[in-house]
């Protein structure tokens, strides 16, 4: 590393270089008081000016116009979070509905299948209820056919003797069971 050198030029320290640089430092503070009076007073001007206007009824009037539009900000930001609280309420009550819509589908196709099993059924029965018609057409067909059978004997045998006009009770009273349980079945 190179040595470095340093060269202090000597100072001559009198009486007569003090006295002028006290008289160099007035000046300087002359200078300096000449230059901030007016910036002072720039200031106080600008201050004064600021106050003025600061209290004027356009700034009043716009101080009162920033609160109020504070207030109907805050307003504004509650009437926002309930409604997004009322949103959410919304959203739970339709995600609920969903689910119900959900399973009352469910239900409706479990009662669909059940609607067509009873028709299913009621076709069945109402075929076996022709059958049983169409039996007891039959029957009655022949409980006539049998009373005239019966009638023409009767006839035959009043003419042959007074004893026999007593018709059995087995005879009348299985037509009676046929007619009673045909209205049973049609009811």
């Amino acid at each position: 590393m190179a040595p470095t050198l340093y060269h202090n030029w000597p100072v001559p320290i009198t009486d007569k270089s003090e006295s002028m640089s006290s008289s160099q430092k007035l000046k300087c503070l002359e200078w300096l008081g000449i230059l901030l009076i007016p910036v002072v007073l720039a200031l106080f001007v600008a201050l004064i000016i600021f106050v003025v206007k600061a209290n004027s009824k356009a700034c009043q009037d716009g101080l009162r116009v920033e609160q109020e539009c504070h207030n109907v900000t805050s307003l504004l930001e509650r009437q926002l979070t309930q409604t997004w609280q009322a949103l959410q309420g919304t959203m739970d009550q339709a995600t609920t509905c969903n689910k119900t819509v959900v399973t009352l589908s469910a239900s409706l196709e479990k009662e669909k299948a059940w609607g067509q099993e009873q028709l299913t059924r009621e076709e069945k029965l109402q075929g076996e209820i022709e059958t049983l018609k169409q039996q007891l057409q039959g029957a009655l067909e022949e409980v006539k056919q049998l009373r005239k059978g019966k009638e023409a004997s009767s006839k035959e045998r009043e003419t042959s003797s007074v004893s026999s006009l007593k018709a059995p009770p087995g005879s009348v009273v299985v037509p009676m069971y046929l007619l009673l349980g045909l209205r049973a079945l049609l009811a």
